[in-house]
């Protein structure tokens, strides 16, 4: 089944803001604190845009934060550890008090609706997706339905009791109404979803369902018709909003697939990435509304070029937002990282350097001795790594100092990569835009399962990993130190090239 595109990654930029049109403001005193680094994700036209993060510093255990009109609604700060939920209207002064040594009450806020925002904090809302195994067990429609309502009239019960009590006003009470709905929504399709995909899997698949259960499939008809995606009010909250988006992933590509094919499997998912990518903006502009669709199809390319590749594409893909939506606020979060694509693109669509060899023919190398036969009497160092591999990516930021060492040394420098075949492009361009002088190879699975037994006892692979060879042929080093680690590897090197 197609997931969603929507996981939203954290960029530290936000808006400045002119004094004139502050609408709210929070003010944060921090005791007995041991970090002085604040997050906070201040809302875009009012909705929760996980890309509108600012990270700062505290100045003498003290942070203002100012919010105009357009910027109150759903607040996220994050603050040693604690993560502090907020709810701010016009008008709003709050005052946040914190003290890290107190552990029964760390937190005390003074200001409008104090009590909710104070509660609305303990109740610490996980993720959805932390919690879908909670439900997975609820083996009818009925039993997932009712576990679901009752967790959510225990929540939101607190607030009404608060709300009767007059320690919350009514647009409180409506906004934590309408987030928790859509918070437990969330949960729910996303339980529903992976039951759905279920009837994607191969049939020799241990987990492979033939038929979506037909009680959950009028749940989940049920779900989207009693609490829309469509409800531009619901954008506000964190309950639409966490999960990464579940609740309209979902609907994108779950529900609506299996309204097309008549409540029938899920369909089958192309393999070009750009392909997919097409289709689901498309499925967006054709079902949601122009401001929901502005806002999920911003989501999407947030978290894609935040993934750093098929930036070409993607790159397209904004200019056609930019001309749909010309005045879209989202277009602020969304120019650093296009800004981004564009430097990465430009690094990687000319030809390789002399200086990054692609092994010849190595799609039919097939094992570790035939990949090692054109190096025999020189020292070799490899690097294991792939296209996925974040902490190998971290480690090429001292690629330069090493080529010069090796060279110096007269030792090859060996990039074997574990991308499977529907990475060869981005493996090709990581190479240029990293610029990874030295022989290069994808390896096949025949490879793979070689390279597995050899040093990672047949137990798949844990990267990164680095190797040296000695003149003679022989593995001398299995765990090598990384390049981060220059002069412990450089030593280490050294012994075997004398």
């Amino acid at each position: 089944m197609k997931r969603s595109f929507f996981l939203f990654l954290l960029l530290c930029v936000t808006a400045p803001v002119v004094a004139s049109e502050v609408a709210a403001t929070i003010a944060l005193e921090v005791k007995n604190g041991k970090k002085t680094v604040i997050s906070f994700t201040l809302p875009v036209n009012h909705t929760v845009f996980w890309g509108a993060v600012k990270e700062d510093t505290l100045h003498n255990g003290n942070y203002n934060i100012t919010l105009t009109e357009t910027q109150t609604g759903f607040v996220d700060i994050r603050l040693m550890d604690l993560s502090i939920r907020l709810f701010v209207q016009p008008g709003d002064d709050l005052r946040l008090y914190i003290d890290e040594s107190n552990a029964e009450k760390p937190l005390r806020i003074e200001g409008n609706n104090n009590a909710g925002q104070e509660m609305f904090t303990a109740l610490a809302l996980p993720y959805p997706g932390n919690i879908v195994s909670r439900y997975k067990k609820d083996s009818t429609a009925a039993l997932l339905e009712k576990h679901m309502e009752t967790d959510k009239k225990v929540r939101l019960n607190i607030f009404r009791i608060l709300y009767n009590e007059r320690k919350i006003d009514k647009a409180f009470m409506d906004f934590m109404q309408v987030n928790l709905d859509y918070y437990h929504a969330s949960v729910m399709s996303e339980v529903i979803a992976g039951k759905y995909a279920l009837t994607g899997l191969s049939s020799d698949h241990p987990q492979f369902t033939p038929v979506f259960p037909a009680d959950f499939a009028v749940l989940w008809e049920k779900l989207y018709k009693q609490y829309p995606v469509n409800n531009e009010m619901a954008l506000r909250t964190f309950g639409y909003n966490s999960g990464f988006n579940l609740y309209a992933g979902n609907y994108i590509n779950g529900y609506l697939h299996w309204i097309r094919n008549r409540y029938k499997a899920v369909p089958a998912v192309s393999a070009n990435w750009a392909a997919g990518m097409r289709e689901t903006l498309q499925t967006i502009q054709s079902n949601l509304s122009p401001v929901i669709a502005e806002y999920i199809e911003a989501g999407i390319l947030f978290t894609e070029l935040g993934r750093e590749k098929n930036y070409a594409e993607l790159l397209q893909f904004s200019s056609d937002y930019k001309k749909r939506y010309p005045q879209s606020n989202y277009t602020a979060y969304l120019n650093p990282l296009i800004k981004k694509a564009e430097a990465y693109y430009a690094k990687v669509k000319d030809d390789f350097t002399a200086e990054q060899k692609l092994i010849p023919g190595y799609a039919a190398i097939d094992s570790f001795r035939q990949l090692m036969t054109p190096f025999l009497g020189k020292a070799v160092f490899i690097e294991f790594w792939a296209s996925w591999c974040i902490t190998c990516k971290d480690q090429f930021d001292h690629e330069s100092d090493l080529h010069r060492f090796l060279q110096s040394k007269g030792v090859e420098h060996l990039f074997i990569s574990v991308d499977n075949n529907r990475q060869e492009a981005e493996w090709k361009e990581l190479i240029k835009y990293f610029n990874l002088r030295g022989s290069h190879i994808r390896a096949n699975e025949r490879l793979l399962k070689d390279l597995s037994r050899i040093f990672w006892q047949g137990k798949g692979y844990a990267l990164p990993l680095y190797v040296v060879i000695s003149r003679s042929g022989y593995i001398v080093e299995f765990d090598a130190y990384r390049p981060s680690e220059k002069k412990k590897l450089y030593d280490q090197i050294e012994k075997y090239v004398q």
